[in-house]
């Protein structure tokens, strides 16, 4: 066939091949178009399902917020947690606010679970402070690919916004390229089950966050090469067969003065909930954790894997694939055990060789 010919099918078939191949495109863009039509046209004229009440006072509402809900927005006709609690409660709403309620804190549109209001002015202040103060604990559960090597993992590695992507709130750790604006960022793993998620290996965790920052833990599980099954930001787009992202904020300890919070929503990773979820081995369990009342202090004097900013320097600094690089950043970490003593342990090993397949 003439050169010319060739060019010819060549414009015509590109633009089609290039449409047809990227299928999981395609199924988020179906996914997106559902979600949008079933917002304005079904969740918002039913006023969607009542609001699961954790608990009420005259201070605080926490609620058991659902998955794929933004919390507000400023497009008055799409459902969100504050246009719910405004059809269902609307003595409690507040017309000088902006979203009509005062919210504490944030989750993530694809993160379901405890999420706390306040009421009034004073109410809000008091919360404000205790977070300031990094008082109040948050306890997470999820489901991430994989299995973990350790029981714990502590991730203590800074984040900040990614500047090579649109995407208005995708961040990064602080040792990728194109990272600005980091800020310290800290993170507990705690394995509780092996097992398999619709036939892929996955592990349950317990994940406690030290620091507050945006997608902390959807960051520092893919960072640990264990991303939260469901991600569809941090998978690259890849992870679209889930229907929910599985990270839930399962408990919230406030210690306010004269009226001490601790919250607990439903566990929603259990096969009776979602069979797709088959726990295999069971390593630990919530209440044996809390039993060994892990705070920060104890948690840095435990033989705890960890991965921490000085050892990701190292391993960044070997970015080109290069054998004699490869092979001098393994002997330097290995000089470094064994001269200082220091943690590099099968998890930080197991993101170094990563880093080069």
């Amino acid at each position: 066939m003439h050169f010319k010919h060739l060019r010819t099918l060549d414009k015509i078939m590109m633009p089609v091949a290039f449409r047809l191949y990227p299928v999981e495109r395609l199924i988020q863009g179906l996914r997106v178009l559902f979600n949008a039509f079933y917002n304005k046209y079904l969740k918002v004229n039913s006023k969607g399902s009542p609001p699961d009440v954790l608990y009420r006072s005259n201070n605080y509402l926490i609620i058991n917020k659902p998955w794929d809900v933004k919390i507000n927005s400023d497009n008055s006709e799409e459902y969100t947690v504050a246009t719910n609690l405004t059809d269902h409660f609307p003595q409690l709403s507040d017309d000088t606010l902006s979203h009509r309620f005062r919210f504490n804190h944030r989750l993530d549109y694809p993160t379901s679970g405890v999420l706390s209001l306040s009421l009034n002015k004073k109410a809000a202040a008091k919360f404000s402070k205790l977070f300031l103060k990094r008082s109040i604990r948050k306890h997470y559960l999820a489901l991430v690919g994989g299995y973990l090597s350790e029981p714990y993992i502590l991730v203590d590695i800074p984040i900040g916004k990614d500047s090579f992507v649109d995407y208005k709130h995708k961040q990064c750790a602080c040792t990728s390229k194109g990272c600005v604006d980091s800020k310290h960022a800290m993170t507990l793993t705690i394995l509780l089950e092996y097992g398999t998620y619709n036939g892929m290996p996955a592990s349950k965790v317990l994940m406690i966050p030290y620091t507050g920052r945006t997608h902390q833990l959807r960051v520092h599980s893919n960072l640990i090469g264990h991303t939260i099954i469901g991600d569809y930001t941090y998978s690259n787009e890849k992870d679209t067969a889930p229907y929910r992202m599985m990270l839930h904020a399962y408990r919230m300890i406030v210690p306010l003065h004269g009226e001490p919070l601790d919250i607990v929503s439903p566990d929603p990773f259990l096969t009776s909930v979602d069979p797709k979820w088959k726990p295999h081995k069971v390593i630990t369990n919530y209440d044996d954790v809390m039993k060994e009342n892990l705070t920060l202090k104890n948690v840095k004097e435990k033989n705890i894997s960890s991965l921490t900013y000085h050892t990701m320097k190292i391993y960044n600094s070997q970015f080109e694939k290069n054998p004699l690089k490869e092979f001098s950043s393994y002997l330097s970490i290995f000089s470094l055990y064994i001269n200082f003593g220091m943690d590099f342990t099968y998890a930080t090993l197991y993101y170094c060789m990563d880093r080069y397949d």
